[in-house]
């Protein structure tokens, strides 16, 4: 799953979100010809690509019983001024994790959002962003009510973790190999 990104630890996670451990991604090629499948690299190569040319892992549930994935990670450029600081107040349904340079999981009714946005300088031909925003949507239809905000982070920090070594910024981005705790509010 996501380009075989996923530790052991974000693996169980993923089962603790979906209630099984057996997962899927589409098979065969988007219209334009890259693969559905998740790819670490062609996510880096597209980037800074138009949102539908970005290349996302989309996970399903692997019986077949629902055609809309159990979660989706998309990457995009961000630059610094759009980036909230650390010391950001979480949102009433917002939990703020001490990792990246900004990381939170957000509750929305019918879905949960997990954004981690890390140091990592890139060029495309819109420009240069000083940051990558990672972000991961569940829709909660599909997820067991006991799974947590911080199953969600450790699934999104397992694969931002194999993007920013993928763009040579590991060093930087500052994401864990094990998700903290939430940070207190």
């Amino acid at each position: 799953m996501c380009d075989a990104t996923l530790k052991a630890s974000a693996r169980k996670a993923l089962e603790s979100i979906g209630g099984t451990d057996r997962y899927t991604e589409l098979p065969g090629n988007q219209e334009y010809g890259d693969p559905h499948r998740f790819s670490v690299s062609l996510a880096a190569k597209r980037l800074h690509s138009e949102l539908p040319r970005r290349n996302k892992c989309a996970v399903y549930k692997a019986d077949g019983k629902n055609d809309f994935p159990l979660l989706d990670i998309t990457f995009e450029p961000q630059v610094a001024s759009s980036v909230p600081g650390k010391e950001a107040e979480a949102k009433r349904s917002e939990v703020l994790y001490p990792i990246g340079a900004f990381a939170a999981v957000n509750s929305k009714p019918g879905s949960d959002y997990a954004t981690l946005i890390f140091t990592c300088a890139t060029k495309g031909p819109d420009g240069s962003a000083s940051h990558v925003k990672a972000s991961l949507y569940v829709p909660t239809n599909q997820t067991r009510p006991d799974s947590t905000t911080t199953d969600r982070m450790t699934v999104l920090n397992d694969v931002s973790r194999a993007m920013a070594e993928q763009l040579g910024c590991a060093d930087e981005a500052a994401l864990p190999t094990r998700v903290p705790e939430p940070a207190k509010g």
